[in-house]
């Protein structure tokens, strides 16, 4: 009798697992998809996603959070989490978050102006740009698959 009952409980933890793994999954889908539609990103959704991207330490679950893990950081300065993002404040977001060594100008100065040239430099962003300018969602994905495809080469 003891033996089934266990066997019960194993058999439902395995399904609310499975389930809870399926709910988590909708709402990252459901995430990536209200943000391919954004006109332009936010520093909250990009913090949430570069972060939680980046090899290091992910523990920011929130925009929040995540928002907030930037700031400490130093990663994003004098900003709000509603503000949009520019591609400058992005590609530093991604330099710092990723830890990814830049040019000459960037170890001397970093910050947004010299992460831009950077990532430029390094073909992660690729086409018209200004790093004054505001990311839309299509293209804050694409630049993010970019850096995940570079470290991903090393």
């Amino acid at each position: 009798m003891l033996y089934l009952t266990m066997y019960i409980i194993k058999q439902l933890l395995l399904c609310f697992f499975l389930i809870f793994s399926v709910v988590i999954y909708a709402q990252t889908a459901a995430e990536l998809e209200v943000l391919l539609e954004t006109a332009a990103v936010t520093n909250g959704q990009a913090a949430r996603f570069v972060i939680s991207s980046s090899p290091g330490d992910n523990s920011a679950s929130t925009e929040i959070s995540a928002f907030e893990q930037a700031v400490t950081n130093g990663w994003l300065k004098n900003v709000n989490p509603d503000d949009k993002i520019t591609l400058g404040k992005l590609s530093f977001l991604i330099m710092k978050s990723f830890d990814m060594k830049g040019g000459l100008m960037y170890l001397i100065f970093p910050g947004p102006r010299y992460a831009y040239r950077s990532l430029v430099s390094k073909s992660i962003i690729q086409g018209a740009s200004d790093p004054a300018m505001l990311v839309d969602g299509e293209r804050f994905l694409l630049i993010l698959g970019n850096v995940l495809n570079a470290e991903g080469e090393k």
